[in-house]
Order: C-alpha cells, then structure tokens, then sequence
C-alpha cells in the first residue's frame, strides 16, 4: 500500500512566500540602515564645504554660486541657494555630491560637486588669534594654527595639550606639528579644545637686573654695618 505523501497546497505556498519576502525586505533595510550609519561623516554643528565646478558653462549664460561653507543645524540640514534647506546627516562625502548633483542639475550644466566635512575645533591660549575655527580633519595641526594667525612669540609649544569634556586627551603635541599628522590621525574630533601656554619671560635681561638688585642691597647692608661702627 502506497503512502501518500503531504504537499502544501497553493495557499500556504502563497503564504510562505510573502513571509519569506518580508523577512528579506526587512533584513535588507536594516543592512541599509547599518551602512548608511557607518558612512556618516557630516554631524550637527559641524559645516559642509562645497566646491563645484560648471564642465559646460557657457559665459553668457548667468549662473548660481553655491561654493562655500555651509553650517548643519541641530535639524542636520544646510541652507543652499535656491533648493533652501538639504538634510545631509546620513551622507558621507561621495553620496551627498551625487545627491546635490541631481537637485542643482536644472540650474547647472554638468556640475561636479565635491564635499568635504569640516570638524569644530577651538584654539585657547597663547594664539594670535584665539577662537572656534572649522577645518578638514585631514588638515594638518600647522593649517589649524595658521587660521589662528600663528602662535605668539611667547608661546611654549611644549605645553599645547588636547581637551575633551574637560579632560586632557592628548598631551604635547610638539612632535605632531614636526611630523605633520593631520587632525583625524592625531586623533583630534570635533569640540575639542586646543590650549597652549606662554612660556617663562624669565632671561637675560631679568637676570642681569636682579643680580643688580642684589648687589645693590649687599652694598647698602655693607655700608649701613660700617657707619654703624
């Protein structure tokens, strides 16, 4: 006696193939998910800079400028000439260059569009000129301290250090601006704070007049006791 074998039928075929498609959609949007959040390189506070060059512009024809840079609000987005305001936390460089491509592509004949993340870093202390600058975090710590027109001549470059919430991360970086790291492999982010101190006035010239001093004060004792006799 033959046994007959159990199939599923058509309905449950269906039905296991609609279960099978979702899990897939479901595992694929959260590997998209996962990528899109490793590829991030633009953050809120930070700034965009743009650079976009016309292959095809005609010098007749009246054009826009959206090169500069451009600050992410709290929200993640900029504001751009025209389009108004463009959301580019999720992005990373290459993907938002496709993107604003495709939304300034009526306005501009065949743009390249490059993008570049710029980091929050404040200098404090014995600079020329102190404050919150943005900067390529491949910029090097030299590029940083130019924008800071240099540091003043008292400056002792042995004492610049890195704070993170308060708290020394990176002491001396007097080797960091000899062998010309850039800031991302220094290991500098965004918010940290870079602080140098002036170096001792103490030279020459102080030494000269306290010897004086003293010699001075041993003259006078010397001719005090003397008359006193």
């Amino acid at each position: 006696m033959k046994t007959r074998q159990h199939r599923p039928g058509m309905g449950a075929a269906f039905v296991i193939s609609v279960l099978s498609l979702i899990m897939f959609m479901n595992f694929s949007t959260t590997s998209s998910a996962q990528k899109a959040g490793a590829s991030n390189e633009f953050y809120p506070g930070d700034a965009v800079r743009i650079s976009v060059i016309e292959l095809d512009r005609s010098p007749d024809r009246k054009t826009i400028d959206i090169n500069g840079d451009y600050t992410i609000s709290t929200m993640g987005q900029i504001l751009l000439p025209i389009i108004g305001n463009v959301k580019v936390v999720g992005y990373d460089r290459i993907g938002l260059a496709k993107y604003l491509i495709e939304l300034f592509s009526p306005y501009l004949r065949e743009p390249y569009i490059s993008t570049t993340p710029l980091i929050r870093v404040t200098l404090m202390g014995a600079f020329n000129k102190p404050g919150a600058y943005r900067i390529s975090p491949e910029s090097s710590l030299w590029q940083l301290v130019e924008m800071a027109d240099g540091p003043k001549e008292d400056c002792d470059l042995n004492s610049i250090r890195v704070e993170r919430g308060g708290k020394v991360v990176i002491k001396n970086l007097l080797s960091q601006f000899e062998r010309g790291y850039s800031l991302q492999d220094i290991g500098i982010k965004s918010g940290d704070q870079i602080f140098s101190q002036t170096r001792s006035s103490f030279g020459f010239r102080d030494i000269m007049n306290y010897t004086y001093f003293i010699m001075t004060g041993v003259s006078l004792y010397f001719s005090i006791k003397n008359y006193s006799k």
